[in-house]
């Protein structure tokens, strides 16, 4: 079974979504570098670049001052490189026209980015990985602070890992590798660590090992004054619970983390389809399954929606392979049909992420290529079981649209062993998200019709990873109780509103 097979993508491939689809990806905010460069930078040394006029450009911004104060380039409109970087992962968002692409070479770079651009009336926004499902990483008039070449990767004696927040997932999963290391992550290689683990960071492991976030140590982050601070429990100790799981975008620009790792494990992942007249029944009993299963095993469900539904399981399964057939085996029995096709591989953490990512035969570099798609998205987290009755409706959701895709992940197991308090991301007692997925550049209404009759039925939270500019309840779908916290959090450590964006903490 080759790795292709098992990528996000394969689940998007219907009817007119075939081979268009997005990876399985965080879509956080912009600033507390979110997510990167739309694509390797393709720059221009800043002596090669068009002049800048001596004016100062926009808002009273001093472009001119801030080129000479990097060490790294800046790129304005009409430079070389400028299309590919303004261009956001999300094609279906159209064209963006930042007014400079801040190409930082280090922390004092991006200091000089905030203190000079900081304050001028002008969207401030930071980009690793470019993933921000509404782009709020390239911000049209903006500055974007694009950390991508803070990519270093180093694995202490301790075992912990210092990670640049440019890294991408690819290459933090090759680095912990090679010292028999890994975090648990995402499986879209392109996606930067950064805006995935300032979300909270669902993976494929999720349930062993929980959030990207619940593993970080401390991080050394940039704030809206300037000041370059290295913060964790106990020092800045309410920044620091911000910055695990609060979001992408508020207070300040990471530059670096640290995590602690765990030792990689041997993963094997599996699918199972069943016949489409059983979509129902198998969400069901998909449900109460990941309730009770050991938290080894981790596993989405996706419903394809179509006039008739269809539907798959993939998860994994972490050690040794023993024991994975007795439970597939439970789930086949509750869902009462059996499988049209059932498939298992066991791999190497890293070779398990490269499967999941579809580059399984690929060179690392081919699998951190960069390839940007159009879709639109929403999010919903469940809170509790899924009963026959209420997978009967969600299936009837999906009988009623076409060309999108739910994909239920479970969560519980390690997740659910912090309270909602402990850290900022709230949504600890959630049995699973639910991505809505469309690989059509016009679903917006259509998603976002699925996202609100999804809520009565699963319930109002939403995550914030899986932004959604058109979601009317998004404060408290994604912060819940955490919210009020959280917002005197980023006004202490942003008081003039320096990171604001429209689904902001300072506009909750």
């Amino acid at each position: 079974m080759t790795g292709s097979a098992l990528n996000r993508r394969s689940f998007l491939a219907l009817g007119a979504l075939a081979g268009v689809a997005a990876c399985s990806r965080p879509a956080t905010a912009p600033t507390s570098a979110s997510s990167g460069p739309a694509s390797g930078p393709s720059s221009t040394p800043a002596s090669a670049a068009a002049p800048v006029k001596a004016s100062t450009t926009p808002a009273g911004l001093d472009l001119p001052g801030l080129r000479r104060a990097l060490q790294g380039n800046l790129l304005l409109p009409g430079d070389n490189g400028y299309p590919t970087a303004a261009t956001p992962f999300n094609t279906a968002l159209g064209t963006r026209k930042p007014a400079a692409i801040a190409q930082v070479a280090d922390a004092d770079d991006v200091r000089a980015c905030i203190t000079r651009a900081g304050g001028h009336g002008v969207p401030l926004a930071a980009r690793s990985g470019g993933h921000s499902y509404p782009g709020y990483s390239t911000p049209n008039g903006g500055v974007v602070v694009d950390v991508r070449a803070l990519k270093s990767i180093v694995v202490r004696t301790d075992h912990t890992a210092v990670v640049g927040s440019g890294a991408r997932l690819i290459d933090v999963y090759t680095a912990l590798a090679a010292h028999g290391r890994a975090i648990p992550a995402g499986s879209c290689p392109t996606v930067g660590v950064a805006g995935l683990t300032l979300g909270g960071g669902f993976g494929v492991v999720v349930r062993n090992y929980g959030l990207t976030s619940d593993h970080l140590k401390s991080a050394t982050i940039v704030t809206a004054d300037g000041e370059i601070r290295t913060t964790d429990a106990n020092h800045d100790a309410d920044l620091f619970w911000s910055l695990r799981g609060g979001g992408g975008g508020h207070s300040g620009i990471v530059t670096q983390f640290t995590f602690d790792t765990v030792p990689a494990p041997t993963v094997t992942i599996f699918t199972l389809r069943f016949p489409a007249a059983a979509s129902a029944k198998v969400l069901a009993a998909w449900s109460a399954w990941m309730r009770a299963a050991p938290n080894r095993l981790t596993s989405l469900c996706a419903i394809t929606a179509a006039a008739a539904p269809t539907n798959r399981v993939t998860g994994t399964w972490t050690g040794s392979p023993d024991g994975l057939d007795a439970q597939l085996s439970a789930l086949i029995s509750a869902a009462g049909a059996a499988p049209t096709s059932r498939t298992k591989h066991t791999y190497s953490y890293l070779d398990a992420m490269r499967s999941f990512a579809g580059c399984l035969s690929k060179t690392a570099a081919e699998c951190g290529t960069y390839r940007p798609e159009a879709f639109r998205a929403a999010s919903r987290l469940v809170d509790g079981s899924i009963n026959a009755s209420t997978a009967a409706e969600v299936v009837d959701v999906a009988r009623r649209r076409n060309g999108m895709v739910l994909l239920f992940d479970a969560l519980g197991g390690a997740v659910g062993s912090l309270a909602a308090g402990d850290t900022a991301f709230v949504h600890r007692k959630a049995t699973a998200s639910v991505q809505i997925y469309s690989g059509r550049a016009s679903s917006g209404p259509a998603v976002n019709a699925v996202s609100t009759a999804l809520r009565p039925l699963v319930g109002s939270g939403a995550y914030v990873n899986y932004l959604n500019a058109d979601q009317t309840d998004w404060a408290t779908a994604y912060y819940g109780a955490n919210l009020p916290r959280l917002k005197t959090v980023v006004k202490h450590f942003d008081p003039d509103g320096v990171f604001t964006f429209p689904q902001s903490l300072l506009r909750a």
